[in-house]
């Protein structure tokens, strides 16, 4: 297929293959400040059936990026990621990437009713663009901060358990995905996380939605590493995983309760496993938790406590500045309608 942008440079599309790696790579370059996730998981992209990856061209020159990946037994489609080489940006390229995307969507999986995407609430004019052609399910606080291997608790992970709230359990991995463990679940995701378009509950892990559900759950274990607190009747779960970006190693952790006290609980024991296992590594964690209420604690406890700084900026593809404020991770979704686009 062939398209022009706003210059009038004639655009082709294709979907991508594993030899395109360094095209990527090279409008991949400086994103979210050299922490971009992509170099860590095209590779794995390229391996996933569900996951279809289209590439704008002009020429034989790679401007763009969309991969998005087939979820929900085929009922739906989930945005991953969305880049423009930096000499081509507000030409109109993502867009015309999401069309032909979409229109190929129609015509390959005629199943896919839905489309799903997240944002980062601060990045200037992506969450206003996405809250025109999608509709908002919901919000999850996520804030950011990094730190060299040289901090007190890097070179000692052990002494992370001086700061471990008392008279609650211990945080162990999950053993059991069940109908039981997602009720206990449900009731700590945030308003409007059952709003899908199924209406059933939605969790939000590393950016993806994915419905609250055992079999989900199950395959979430095979990347995520997932842990359980059950205290007082009521159960948590949090996960986590890491990669590696050009710049830092990430962590990224997701939190599912209501106070304080349990949410500690379990993000010390996700930073505990990750600086035993890259103890030399400089690390940027990103933690999402479900209640707005806890991020202040949050913020004082990574500042403070454990002496991290805050990354100040998430540059995006197509936006490079950023409202500086408190920060959400932001949920869309929409039918798959020609005229949404």
């Amino acid at each position: 297929m062939a398209d022009r942008n706003t210059t009038g440079e004639k655009l082709t599309f294709r979907l991508a293959t594993a030899s395109d790696y360094d095209a990527v790579m090279n409008i991949s370059e400086g994103v979210y400040g050299g922490r971009d996730y992509l170099p860590a998981f095209y590779r794995s992209f390229m391996a996933d059936p569900d996951v279809i990856v289209f590439l704008a061209l002009v020429g034989s020159q790679v401007v763009g990026l969309r991969a998005s990946k087939i979820t929900e037994n085929g009922t739906a489609f989930i945005v991953k990621a969305a880049r423009v080489a930096p000499d081509w940006r507000g030409q109109g390229i993502d867009r015309r990437l999401s069309l032909h995307q979409d229109e190929w969507m129609r015509k390959n999986h005629p199943t896919v009713k839905y489309k799903r995407s997240t944002a980062f609430s601060l990045t200037k004019g992506l969450a206003e663009s996405m809250t025109k052609k999608m509709r908002h399910i919901f919000s999850m606080p996520f804030i950011e901060y990094q730190c060299g291997p040289g901090l007190w608790w890097r070179q000692d992970p052990a002494q992370l358990a001086q700061l471990e709230p008392t008279g609650l359990p211990d945080v162990v991995p999950l053993q059991d995905a069940d109908d039981e463990v997602c009720t206990a679940v449900q009731k700590w995701l945030p308003a409007g996380a059952c709003g899908g378009h199924d209406g059933k509950p939605v969790i939000l892990v590393d950016w993806e939605p994915y419905t609250l559900s055992p079999a989900n759950l199950k395959r979430l274990q095979a990347h995520n590493t997932i842990y359980m607190l059950n205290h007082a009747g009521d159960s948590s779960l949090s996960l986590s995983n890491t990669y590696l970006s050009p710049t830092v190693r990430i962590l990224c952790v997701q939190i599912y309760s209501e106070d304080f006290p349990t949410v500690l609980k379990h993000l010390l024991r996700h930073l505990q496993d990750t600086s035993r296992t890259y103890g030399s590594e400089a690390l940027c964690v990103g933690v999402f938790v479900s209640q707005c209420e806890l991020e202040d604690a949050l913020h004082d406890l990574c500042m403070q406590t454990l002496q991290m700084e805050q990354v100040q900026s998430r540059a995006t593809s197509c936006e490079t500045s950023l409202v500086q404020g408190k920060g959400q991770v932001m949920f869309f979704e929409s039918e798959m309608r020609c005229e949404d686009y």
